[in-house]
């Protein structure tokens, strides 16, 4: 599940306040999902992961939250999908960054935001060097949380594991 932090960064970078549609891309337990949907009940969200027990947890929470504005979908990013989106959020690639870059701005309205989370180096590093080929504008910026907690007769933050937050935004070429 994405941290409360995490989530909290993510979503603003997302901007979905006058969006309408939002896109989440693995989204695992639906964490950024349902608090977008919480937090935007106008906002129609689309959930996309390859779990089916991982969807399961996003319905049974929507419906105890008395949310439904959630449609969830079960398959593996690149999809079809016949809709374009104000935002889309990307908290798993499964390997297939590239492809999922490539499909998520085909399916991003003008002026939309694309936001991705990683934990992996190598495929933050991956999607980056996509956005740099294809001449995207992003910005990328890691983030370490620590949690206050005892140890002894002292205390201590402990860390949780550093989340790299990228954000880029679909522009016309000028």
């Amino acid at each position: 599940m994405t941290k409360e932090e995490i989530r909290t960064i993510s979503l603003a970078k997302l901007n979905l306040k006058g969006a309408k549609t939002f896109l989440d891309v693995g989204t695992g337990t639906g964490s950024i999902a349902l608090e977008a949907a919480l937090h935007y009940p106008k906002l129609q969200v689309t959930a996309i992961d390859s779990n089916p027990e991982a969807l399961a947890l996003v319905e049974a929470n929507q419906k105890k939250l008395g949310i439904d504005s959630i449609n969830c979908v079960l398959g593996k990013a690149p999809i079809v999908l016949e809709s374009t989106f104000d935002a889309i959020f990307v908290g798993g690639s499964g390997g297939n960054i590239r492809k999922i870059l490539e499909w998520a701005l085909n399916h991003l309205k003008m002026d939309g935001r694309l936001v991705l989370n990683f934990i992996l180096i190598d495929n933050a590093k991956e999607a980056i060097d996509w956005l740099e080929e294809n001449n995207c504008l992003f910005d990328a910026c890691q983030v370490q949380v620590g949690r206050y907690q005892r140890l002894g007769k002292g205390h201590f933050y402990k860390p949780i594991n550093p989340v790299i937050i990228i954000e880029a935004r679909k522009e016309e070429n000028k």
